[in-house]
């Protein structure tokens, strides 16, 4: 008993002992120290320390050596100063940040969202009535009252969901127009289609999702304005549908009627088939479709949302190789040959992938930042007792203004110098002046909007810009691992373009430096008569062999310029302990 106390107490204090040295300098390069935390780190990336030989761990000593050695000089050089340079690096942050600038739990609830929707599409029609996002409470509400009795009338079978897309939705879509040519072009009354997740902004699509089939939603704002939606069905997701199609064109079918001369040749079509003719041979020979008359009827293949709603969904409605009964169109008349309908196949890992790509890009990773922004204003105490004040002063010399005055004007109204700061957060303080500098960025808007409206939207993506900005500037001292990875992007950036400079570009450089090089070595490089190969046959590997010799010339150099010191003893001690 004794002895397994003693060795646990041993066991314990030896754990103790490496982890104090793991904070001791392992080696120096002139004045940088390299402890043994950041050795081991960076050596168990791609190798395991359990594992590795004295041999190994020495050879790997010697590169981060003459890693570090390498990117001394190019700091001394300051070559991370160059313009270049700073922008690469400044561009890499920016992106490499977006990940710390967002509500994670947020962003994971929308891309498990965006996972369940993309299994399942929508079919779906709108009335759309106009509503700027700026506008005044009292207009947004009028707008609202207004799509709410439109909603209340058609619930009460005062007329369907299409007669009042066509008499009341403000999307030019819905309603018939004459082109260009006089020729009359037929609106959709509403419906859009089948859709999937992405294909639509935002709050239109969680609020198509949401609804239940053959129901209308309550209005939805988004930027255009309030929305009533009418869900009329939801299928599994396809990706694309597979199809051969007879088309005869008849302007009689966009009434829901057939011409006779149609109506024969239909006749005459489906007799033909139910006696087992070739469809395909049938629709090179009668359909009026020029783009797929001449592969025998067969259609590119296409995206659900790229066809009307009814056309997508006779082909849903079909087994594979099955043929459709006669069916119309704006254009005509139809009969399809069902070929094949794609499911999307993703692996997981690519799927998580694309859908990341498409939340970031899309409106609705707002919802992230905005969750985020809120988080930061309670870590950092956010507080703005002056914006009352700094508002009541800007309202009382812009309510009769048509347009935003310059910021020189701004700056100089009445009583602006005498005004507290606006709003105050973590170290930083926000003044008046500063919030009418950001607003100068919009001198001569029109001020067609309440002016409390414009001033508060602005106001609030003025603080938003402030917080975030903050943040970003401050990631690496409050994120370790992100400060870890910043450096070695720029280590790995200087490491690149000194080696170019110092090694890759100099050997391509030096023609007769590689000749002079080649005559020296030119024994290295026999042929089966064990005479040297000419130049031009060993070039690419005698250039590799010169730009070692360069690079071995210069570590000799910067081992000269920068004293480099080894804690030998407590390398031995990394090999007993590791």
């Amino acid at each position: 008993m004794k002895k397994v106390i003693l060795s646990a107490c041993l066991l314990a204090f030896l754990s103790v002992l490496f982890a104090q040295n793991r904070n001791e300098v392992l080696f120096s390069v002139g004045n940088d120290k390299v402890t043994v935390s950041e050795f081991i780190g960076t050596f168990t990336k791609n190798n395991s320390l359990s594992n590795a030989t004295e041999s190994e761990l020495r050879d790997y000593l010697n590169l981060f050596i003459n890693f570090k050695l390498k990117v001394r000089d190019g700091l001394d050089t300051q070559i991370d100063t160059l313009l270049p340079f700073k922008k690469e690096l400044a561009s890499y942050k920016s992106q490499s940040a977006q990940s710390y600038l967002v509500d994670k739990e947020v962003t994971d609830k929308l891309m498990q969202e965006a996972i369940e929707r993309s299994k399942e599409m929508v079919r779906a029609s709108h009335i759309l009535l106009m509503c700027e996002p700026d506008v005044s409470p009292k207009d947004s509400l009028a707008v609202f009252n207004k799509i709410m009795d439109i909603r209340k009338r058609i619930m009460a079978k005062e007329f369907t969901f299409p007669e009042a897309a066509v008499l009341y939705s403000e999307d030019p879509s819905a309603h018939d127009e004459v082109g260009l040519r006089g020729m009359k072009q037929f609106g959709n009354k509403g419906d859009l289609g089948y859709f999937h997740a992405f294909d639509l902004i935002y709050p239109f699509e969680s609020a198509a999702y949401i609804t239940p089939v053959g129901t209308i939603s309550m209005p939805v704002r988004s930027r255009f304005g309030y929305h009533i939606i009418w869900v009329q069905d939801k299928q599994p997701a396809i990706s694309k549908i597979d199809i051969g199609q007879i088309l005869l064109i008849d302007s009689a079918a966009q009434f829901g009627r057939i011409s006779p001369a149609v109506m024969e040749k239909l006749a005459l079509i489906e007799n033909a088939i139910k006696e087992g003719e070739d469809f395909e041979e049938l629709a090179a020979q009668y359909t009026e479709d020029p783009s797929s008359k001449k592969n025998n009827g067969k259609v590119d293949p296409f995206m659900p949302n790229r066809r009307p709603g009814d056309f997508v969904k006779v082909c849903l409605s079909l087994e594979k190789n099955q043929i459709s009964e006669p069916f119309s169109s704006i254009v005509g008349w139809h009969i399809v040959k069902l070929h094949n309908l794609e499911v999307p196949e993703l692996k997981p890992e690519d799927q998580k992938y694309a859908l990341s790509t498409k939340i970031q890009r899309d409106t609705r990773s707002n919802l992230s930042v905005e969750s985020f922004l809120e988080k930061l204003k309670k870590e950092y105490r956010f507080s703005e007792k002056g914006k009352d004040a700094m508002f009541k002063l800007l309202l009382k010399n812009l309510s009769d203004k048509k347009t935003l005055p310059t910021e020189t004007e701004l700056l100089a109204l009445p009583g602006v110098s005498k005004l507290k700061p606006v709003a105050i957060f973590a170290n930083q303080t926000i003044t008046p002046q500063d919030f009418i500098k950001y607003l100068g960025r919009f001198f001569d808007v029109n001020l067609k909007q309440s002016v409390i409206t414009f001033l508060e939207m602005h106001y609030q993506n003025f603080i938003k810009e402030n917080i975030i900005t903050y943040e970003f500037e401050n990631l690496e001292n409050k994120y370790p691992e992100f400060q870890e990875l910043m450096n070695e992007y720029k280590y790995g950036m200087i490491l690149f373009e000194m080696n170019n400079e110092k090694v890759w570009s100099e050997a391509l450089k030096d023609t007769l430096g590689l000749e002079n090089f080649y005559e020296e070595m030119k024994f290295n490089y026999l042929d089966i008569t064990e005479n040297p190969k000419p130049l031009s046959e060993v070039r690419s590997i005698v250039l590799t062999d010169f730009q070692n010799k360069l690079e071995d010339a210069w570590l000799s150099l910067l081992r000269e310029r920068y004293q480099v010191w080894i804690n030998e003893e407590l390398f031995n001690s990394l090999l007993k302990n590791k």
